[in-house]
């Protein structure tokens, strides 16, 4: 049997007091856990019981409370009620009870809103009647369930709850259709607010004299861009006072919505005589529905008044006018303006320089457009890809290429500028129009490289540039790229096509593309793609070609009297007159609409030069066409 001496014992103690020394916050956190575990078990056996017995429990509805009585408790909202089979438990006598069925509507509209309904319907169905009911029990029931409702985007409801009030004789108290309309309008129900007012302003009873009221139903109409109510409840506002700036605000707002500036320019001038605050904002949306409507006269005496009163003007105010003139061509004026801006101390934005660049370009002035461009450059306004891209548009639309790709390397150079799909389709277009197909080509390696996937703008422009040079070859191997890369060519596509094969001469190629390939890729070839193909064909002295692609436009349409008269002139021009005759005769067979001063002309240039055999048969197929025809060809 094993002995312990006082050294063992001294060194389990020890062993054990360290133990429990390292281990004490560990110790300490369970005996916290247990202590709690059985607190909560503890409370647990004496809980309440559920909601559905606590607010269900029949009782004496109409005995009164005694004086000092304690408050019940409120049953709990954590539990959810349910009527199945148990509100028919709850008798007619208190559900007619105001003061037993109302608070427990209120609170079930907490968190159970579909019940509080149902309890609503059942009460006012059992003879709950709200003219009967106190006047602040009833305020408290229509103003629980409407702002619940609303919450809930429940509408209608509270559509049939004015009902009830209204058929009771009690009407819409004026506080609780303040509370709907600001419920509504901080919900973003404008249209159900706008519907839930036009009910209730059909009672004979109904007066609204209230300016809140008045200014969130303007604001609801103004979101709705209902422009005659807003009038209407604009007026109706000031007969209840001086409307307040942001009601001023929001007809502004509609004004420039509906281009309206004579009612823009209007409510201007009232703000000011009702000493009305106007801010920034608002005097330049004024300012913004001037221009756009092109009253650049009544804008710059807008802007003078602004700079008399000081302080709302800003860099938006002379960007604004500024586009006004340049929109109209006045960019000398433009110019004033810019001086003008500098002049008040505030600096040119990139939109600012956006505008005269864009205003320079529209009127050729490219040499101008530069200045402005490294006016910009020097002022230390950053730049970005929409300058960029107006300064290679200008030199573009000027056919100057080469200084077009000059702005386009200074873009590369600068390494937080990337050019974008629009400034690869304006460099790629301008290259192919001069002939330097070979440079557009380098560009689209370029767009790829930016990671940008090539449009059909661009495929386009470099299939049109294949077509003048001739390479009907490196024009197809485009087109598969086109169809490889997902981008679904249309009618403009197979017309630049046309034109390429045409100037390839290659009209057989561009019969067999009309014939397969708007059907293989789903799009419906226009006539006039036919029409294009036909000129092309007559002028190339292909009429059998050219009668070939008349018939396949006659098997999808049939063409009308302007296109007959279109491809005849051709033909007259041309002294085609047996492709000319032809058509004509397969027109007559088809009943299709032909000019007779078109078959005329045929007829009497095969007349002209001989073509009896083609004048006998223009004079037959105008017989058919019912023209008339000059007896000398008759004969």
């Amino acid at each position: 049997m094993m002995t312990w001496n006082n050294t063992d014992i001294e060194m389990v103690v020890s062993f054990l007091w360290e133990t429990v020394f390292a281990t004490r916050f560990e110790l300490m956190c369970a005996l916290i856990f247990v202590v709690g575990w059985r607190i909560g078990t503890t409370r647990s056996a004496s809980r309440k019981p559920s909601l559905y017995k606590v607010a269900f429990t029949p009782a004496s509805p109409s005995r009164p409370k005694a004086k000092g009585q304690p408050r019940q408790s409120r049953p709990s909202e954590s539990t959810k009620p349910d009527f199945g089979g148990h509100i028919e438990s709850i008798s007619p006598a208190q559900l007619k009870d105001s003061s037993y069925v109302i608070p427990q509507i209120c609170q079930l509209c907490r968190n159970h809103l579909p019940q509080a309904v149902e309890l609503y319907h059942a009460a006012m169905q059992a003879g709950l009647k709200p003219q009967e009911v106190p006047a602040e029990e009833c305020r408290n029931l229509y103003m629980h369930m409407v702002a619940s409702l609303i919450r809930a985007n429940q509408t209608d409801e509270v559509k049939k709850l004015f009902g009830d009030l209204i058929s009771s004789g009690v009407g819409v108290e004026i506080n609780l259709l303040m509370s709907t309309v600001k419920l509504c309008t901080s919900k973003q129900l404008y249209s159900e607010c706008l519907a839930l007012f036009d009910f209730v302003s059909e009672d004979p009873k109904f007066v609204l004299t209230d300016k809140t009221v008045w200014s969130c139903l303007l604001f609801c109409a103004t979101e709705e861009k209902g422009q005659e109510r807003c009038a209407s409840f604009f007026a109706r506002l000031k007969e209840c006072g001086t409307p307040q700036q942001k009601d001023f605000g929001n007809m502004l707002r509609l004004s420039a919505v509906k281009g309206d500036w004579q009612t823009s320019l209007a409510l201007i001038q009232e703000m000011a005589k009702a000493d009305v605050e106007i801010d920034s904002v608002q005097y330049n949306t004024a300012l913004a529905t001037l221009c756009a409507a092109g009253r650049i006269a009544e804008g710059r005496t807008l802007l003078d008044n602004m700079e008399l009163r000081g302080g709302v003007t800003d860099v938006i105010t002379y960007n604004t006018l500024i586009k006004g003139h340049a929109k109209a061509g006045r960019i000398d004026e433009c110019f004033v303006l810019f001086e003008r801006l500098k002049e008040k101390n505030l600096c040119p934005s990139q939109v600012t320089y956006g505008i005269l660049l864009d205003g320079c370009i529209n009127e050729n002035q490219v040499d101008r457009a530069l200045r402005v461009f490294d006016d910009m450059n020097n002022s230390g306004c950053p730049l970005n890809t929409i300058l960029y891209t107006l300064l290679i548009k200008g030199f573009a639309r000027n056919g100057d290429c080469s200084q077009a790709m000059n702005v386009y390397s200074k873009m590369q150079a600068e390494r937080t500028i990337a050019p974008d799909l629009i400034t690869f389709s304006i460099l790629i277009k301008c290259n192919c129009d001069n002939d330097r197909l070979e440079e557009a080509l380098i560009l689209l390696g370029d767009m790829m490289t930016y990671g940008l996937k090539p449009d059909e703008v661009v495929f386009n422009n470099l299939i049109g540039g294949c077509g003048k040079q001739g390479s009907a070859k490196l024009g197809k191997q485009l087109f598969a790229d086109m169809i490889a890369s997902g981008v679904r060519p249309s009618n403009a596509t197979f017309s630049i096509l046309i034109r390429m094969f045409h100037q390839s001469k290659s009209l057989e190629e561009a019969v067999v593309m009309l014939n397969t390939e708007p059907q293989k890729h789903k799009v419906e070839a226009e006539p006039r793609l036919f029409l294009q193909l036909i000129q092309c064909c007559i002028r190339e002295r292909q009429g059998r070609r050219a009668i070939e692609v008349y018939e396949m436009l006659c098997e999808r349409t049939l063409p009308t009297q302007a296109m007959h008269s279109s491809v005849l002139s051709v033909c007259r021009k041309l002294h085609m007159y047996d492709t000319g005759a032809e058509i004509l005769q397969i027109a007559s067979a088809k009943g299709a609409s032909v000019s007779s001063i078109d078959s005329n002309s045929i007829l009497e240039g095969a007349f002209k030069k001989g073509k009896t055999q083609i004048v006998r048969g223009c004079v037959a197929s105008m017989q058919t066409l019912g023209h008339n025809v000059d007896p000398r060809f008759a004969a």
